[in-house]
């Protein structure tokens, strides 16, 4: 056997690697970024609904009185604005070091400015102290604006501005009237969003890293477990293929690559057997090759395989000539000597029955023989016909004038039987290269033969075809069929279905349109019929 195959080396190993972890990257790879922008949304939603909650909760501590007196007061000395903004203060100090309060008037100025009417110190110390104006981004104005109008809590997306990463919840401060007296805004530092996605990037990049080397060597590792048996099947075909008959797989693997395994023991089984026996053929033929019962190649195995064929398929013609020979010579020197004394005791016969006196009984013993005589007559017309074939007589034959003529005869003798049915099926202008006589004698024999098979009933049908070489006498009757190994024998000397048949006629009609260069193909089935093809050359105007 050749070398081990290794699985790396099998292009189907590669390619099924490759699909898996490609296929598996994509998997890990979606899962990483699901998991990286629902945390990151999960947290956003998160910092966005305690902003809302803590507005909800500090707005209701604010005093919209205290509120209006503030910004009418408009002086951030007095109590009412320290009290003001000791609670946005605490926002900071008691809810998260992330979170920061101001309240923000009613009103935004025609520019787009709103006024700080509370801070906590940090927010000063970023120039947003009291009574402070600063310019706001579109996402600030439009929540503060629907806040304001809608009188009720709104939040913003995260936001950039001149001071840093934001979310904003605003909570209106509505007095006894219903009318908003002011807006506390709550901040989240949202830089924090930013830092957390940076860390979560990081942890997810390492940990798909991780996780893919470790898929990549699993599938590594599998894989070659998995198709170890392939390995194993191809090292064997390559075996097969360079000519070791005698390699047998031993996989135990209990899957589909088993029952592989175990075919294509039995194949190489199979294999050894035949060659084996082209090897002996061989020894029986008496042409042995140089290394016998050792092929190499398939090619070479096929090459002698064909011209075993070939040397069988001449030996049976020249078997089957021989036996023709033999028939012709039995023929020739029998036929003569065996008619003479059968003229004389035909005519005997005839003249004793035209007896007067003879009973009935003995009239019909002298039928009886004379019937004899006569098929005994029509076998030796037979030996005659192969012992002197007429190979020189050929002519320009018109293939529908035949077959009238012959259905035409042959109507009479379906006639002697009842339900027998006889059709033509007629193209014009078909020409045939051949001996007319002896053609009608092969279309005679047939059609007899057909009638004879249909017994009491049925239908014998003769079609005239043509096809590019040849022109073509199909004869179809509606009998009993024959088997195939039937079909196989018809046309061999002594060889006949009828019960007093010798299988001279058949084998003539073969001989003759062998001797036209042409062909008898039968097709039947058992129960339907049969068919008989007979294949004429067509003339061809020189």
């Amino acid at each position: 056997m050749e070398k081990k195959i290794h699985n790396h080396e099998l292009p189907l190993y590669r390619k099924i690697l490759l699909f898996s972890f490609f296929i598996t990257f994509l998997v890990m790879l979606s899962t990483a970024g699901v998991s990286f922008y629902s945390q990151t949304d999960e947290l956003k939603s998160g910092l966005t609904e305690q902003a809302v909650g803590v507005a909800s909760l500090w707005s209701a501590t604010i005093s919209p009185d205290d509120l209006k007196k503030a910004i009418k007061i408009h002086d951030k000395n007095e109590l009412v604005i320290r009290r003001l903004k000791d609670i946005v203060s605490m926002v900071h100090d008691r809810e998260s070091s992330l979170l920061e309060g101001y309240l923000i008037s009613a009103n935004c100025h025609k520019n787009n400015k709103v006024t700080i009417i509370a801070s906590s110190d940090r927010f000063e110390n970023l120039g947003l102290g009291i009574f402070k104006q600063f310019s706001a981004g579109p996402e600030f104005l439009t929540e503060y604006k629907k806040a304001f109008v809608e009188k009720k809590i709104t939040s913003t997306r995260p936001y950039h501005d001149s001071f840093g990463y934001w979310i904003t919840a605003f909570s209106p401060v509505i007095d006894r009237d219903g009318k908003v007296a002011g807006i506390l805004a709550i901040d989240v530092d949202a830089s924090k969003i930013e830092s957390y996605k940076r860390k979560l990037a990081a942890y997810l990049f390492f940990s798909f890293i991780g996780a893919m080397v470790i898929v990549y060597f699993t599938l590594k590792w599998g894989l070659r477990r998995v198709l170890s048996p392939v390995g194993d099947i191809i090292q064997g075909m390559n075996a097969v293929s360079a000519g070791d008959f005698n390699v047998r797989l031993q996989i135990k693997d209990q899957s589909e690559l088993m029952a592989v395994s175990q075919r294509f023991n039995l194949m190489t089984e199979q294999l050894s057997l035949l060659f084996q026996r082209v090897s002996d053929t061989y020894k029986d033929l008496g042409s042995i090759p140089d290394k016998i019962g050792d092929v190499q190649q398939f090619e070479e195995a096929i090459d002698e395989m064909d011209r075993i064929i070939a040397k069988t398929k001449l030996e049976k013609e020249l078997q089957r000539a021989e036996k023709m020979n033999a028939i012709g010579q039995l023929a020739a020197s029998v036929a003569h000597e065996i008619r003479n004394p059968m003229t004389v005791v035909k005519g005997f016969l005839q003249i004793f029955l035209s007896k007067d006196h003879l009973s009935q009984e003995e009239l019909s013993y002298i039928k009886l023989m004379l019937d004899e005589l006569n098929r005994a007559e029509l076998i030796i017309n037979d030996y005659l016909s192969l012992a002197k074939p007429d190979f020189d007589s050929i002519e320009k034959i018109e293939a529908n004038d035949l077959a009238s003529n012959v259905m035409e005869l042959m109507n009479s003798f379906a006639m002697m039987y009842t339900n027998i049915e006889l059709n033509t099926i007629l193209i014009d202008d078909v020409w045939l290269k051949g001996n007319q006589n002896e053609l009608k004698q092969v279309l005679i024999n047939i059609v007899k033969n057909g009638i004879e098979a249909l017994e009491t009933r049925g239908s014998l049908t003769m079609t005239v075809k043509e096809s590019a070489l040849y022109g073509i006498f199909e004869i179809r009757d509606t009998g009993s069929g024959m088997t195939d190994e039937e079909i196989r024998k018809i046309g061999s000397a002594f060889y006949s279905l009828k019960e007093k048949g010798t299988g001279i006629g058949l084998m003539v009609c073969y001989q003759i349109v062998e001797r036209m260069k042409g062909r008898i193909e039968v097709s039947s089935k058992i129960g339907e019929g049969t068919t008989f093809s007979i294949f004429i050359p067509k003339w061809e105007e020189q």
